[in-house]
């Protein structure tokens, strides 16, 4: 499948395809309030919100990873204007194009009635949208992750700057800032948990597992899998999914609470950071059958399209529900066969528009190549 210091893994693929699985049956769920194939099933669409944690867990071990793998290997580190160009190329144009969408199909102004779209659309060009009251959820109400992640990214030459040195210390650093920045979001004024919470410092502790295991990984991925310690490792990916299912399912357990979805999150974030590692490197350092469960077909596919369906999904469900599609009269939370059918077709239309999107927008763009490096290419050929 790879080896242990390959550049692709897909072990991660298929967590960013279960991740943004999770975030659309949540956000499905929202609308037809469709109940789980069986009851002892039901937290997993009622959580499904944590699927973000997920995605920012991955966005930590991905963004270090070369990096590590350049100290390891002694080679020259990846530049860090190359570094901006491949989130710029990937992230800015799939995400203005749904804005711009947005406004052109009256979804933005359904979102956030009464809000100034020229502090809506100045706010999320500059990726800061989630630090105001007004401008906090308009436009597309997931876009919010967009913002957490580009600030990320703003921040982490310093991170790395840090991390490269004291990897330990950083993490935990980073640890303490989430947990206090959370407690003070909780405690300290008028303006709403969720917002303070849900900005990046609240998701620090995150990023910092995805970090670390991508240190792990690369510190004694290789030893492991010449040991027989691989054995063992399937062990160790089983024992977080155990501890994940159990996280959400006390999550869930929370539900009757008016903040359920919010205040829990004060000390639990950091332990779903900590499962997502120990899932992370039990499966990358597994024997292949094992990493199959999640490097397969069927999640890579989920994985390659996950930014255009995680951008589109909520829009269109809304939509399809606003243009009663499937028909419905009155409330048809009562009906069961309109509750499987929206479902379905919700899938599948986020789906079919993601793939449409990935392969005819997103992907073209990908093969634009820095222009510093055509640059430099031109002027060797002279």
């Amino acid at each position: 499948m790879h080896d242990a210091m390959s550049e692709r893994l897909g072990v991660l693929d298929g967590m960013r395809g279960i991740a943004v699985l999770l975030v659309l049956w949540f956000h499905v769920w929202e609308i037809s309030w469709l109940p789980a194939p069986a009851p002892w099933l039901e937290f997993l669409p009622e959580t499904g919100f944590i699927g973000v944690h997920l995605f920012f867990f991955l966005s930590g071990f991905v963004i270090v990873y070369p990096l590590l793998r350049a100290q390891a290997a002694g080679s020259q580190e990846p530049g860090w204007l190359h570094f901006a160009w491949r989130r710029f190329i990937k992230i800015a144009p799939s995400y203005a194009l749904s804005i711009a969408l947005a406004y052109a199909v009256g979804y933005a102004a359904t979102e956030r009635a009464g809000a100034s779209p020229w502090n809506e659309l100045w706010t999320h060009a500059l990726f800061v949208h989630t630090w105001w009251p007004q401008t906090f959820g308009s436009i597309n109400g997931v876009l919010w992750t967009l913002a957490v992640e580009v600030e990320f990214y703003a921040i982490f030459p310093l991170l790395w700057w840090c991390f490269k040195r004291r990897p330990i210390v950083t993490w935990l650093t980073m640890l303490v800032v989430a947990f206090a920045w959370r407690l003070y979001a909780m405690h300290c004024c008028s303006i709403s948990f969720q917002m303070l919470g849900e900005n990046l410092p609240g998701y620090l502790d995150i990023f910092a597992c995805g970090m670390l295991s991508a240190w792990f990984f690369v510190r004694y991925g290789a030893r492991i899998t010449a040991s027989r310690l691989k054995a063992a490792m399937p062990l160790l990916s089983f024992a977080g999914i155990v501890a994940f299912i159990a996280l959400l399912e006390w999550t869930f357990s929370q539900r009757f609470d008016a903040n359920w979805k919010v205040y829990p999150q004060v000390p639990m974030r950091a332990l779903y950071g900590v499962t997502f590692g120990a899932i992370a490197i039990g499966a990358l350092c597994a024997p292949v059958a094992w990493q199959r469960l999640f490097s397969n077909a069927p999640l890579r596919f989920l994985a390659l399209i996950s930014y255009n369906l995680y951008l589109y999904h909520q829009m269109l469900a809304r939509e399809l529900l606003a243009w009663h599609i499937p028909p419905y009269v009155g409330d048809p939370h009562g009906n069961p066969h309109w509750q499987v059918a929206y479902t379905v077709i919700a899938f599948g239309v986020s789906i079919g528009v993601a793939t449409l999107l990935t392969y005819g927008f997103e992907r073209p763009l990908l093969r634009i190549r820095d222009p510093r490096l055509v640059a430099t290419s031109s002027g060797h050929s002279r």
